[in-house]
């Protein structure tokens, strides 16, 4: 699926820096904001959009304003952002499908974007898809769909796909799985991906295809967008006898 967002609106991207700002605590709880006029000079916008982008943080309970003395961070701004996923991108895929599940939904007959029916090595233009969204500390951080081989299309219909995964009931169900191809990308939010995940259009996210194989051709296709905001990176280096380095991933 080819998502590609038109630019957000320019008080959103003041308001996601200032979101980050929080969360990464360079703006901690009960600080006053830097003041409208500061603002204003930092990003080169008007009064009129620092102050959409703050309201916005407002109706997020994020801060709030003082009347005569500024705005101010709540206290309880941390708790509100919710929790960041960290570990290395291998942590990040392979720790995916044991997150909460959020939601579940099968579609028949849904659209093939041009790209999944290059990845499937099909030339029908719809089929079977089966979407669902995860959580990390109760927030939606990932939106996945799969698109379904044919021959595969019938586990859509399994009970035990909100609880068990698609992965688990191909293994059980005695499909021959050769292995996959995995990539991973940054992208936009568009309007589909930021209302799955709860997020604002253009906001940063990682998007994850995979390619699963069968001893014959490709069976599944596997979209992922995860919230860039609450995922963090993070290893550690290892410092050798002669002086090179070794990257140690390190999980949160």
């Amino acid at each position: 699926m080819q998502h590609t967002p038109p630019p957000a609106p320019l008080y959103q991207r003041v308001f996601g820096v200032l979101y980050q700002r929080i969360r990464q605590g360079d703006y901690p709880a009960g600080k006053v904001l830097p003041t409208e006029d500061r603002l204003v000079a930092e990003f080169s916008v008007s009064k009129a959009t620092i102050r959409k982008a703050v309201d916005e943080l407002i109706a997020r309970g994020l801060v709030f304003r003082r009347q005569g003395k500024g705005t101010f961070v709540c206290a309880d701004a941390e708790e509100k952002i919710g929790s960041v996923f960290r570990g290395s991108l291998l942590d990040l895929i392979s720790g995916t499908p044991r997150m909460p599940v959020h939601d579940v939904g099968v579609e028949i007959g849904a659209h093939f974007p041009a790209s999944v029916r290059v990845d499937l090595g099909t030339e029908r233009a719809t089929g079977t898809v089966i979407w669902n969204r995860r959580t990390v500390g109760g927030t939606v951080f990932v939106y996945s769909t799969h698109y379904l081989a044919p021959e595969i299309e019938h586990f859509a219909r399994d009970p035990r796909l909100r609880t068990e995964g698609l992965l688990s009931l191909l293994h059980d169900g005695g499909v021959a799985m050769e292995g996959a191809e995995q990539s991973v990308s940054a992208q936009l939010a568009d309007t589909e991906v930021a209302r799955q995940l709860e997020t604002e259009l253009g906001a940063p996210v990682l998007f994850s295809k995979r390619i699963l194989k069968s001893a014959n051709s490709p069976i599944d296709v596997l979209h992922s967008w995860y919230r860039g905001d609450l995922y963090e990176w993070r290893s550690r280096l290892d410092i050798r006898s002669d002086g090179g380095v070794v990257l140690v991933p390190e999980k949160g």
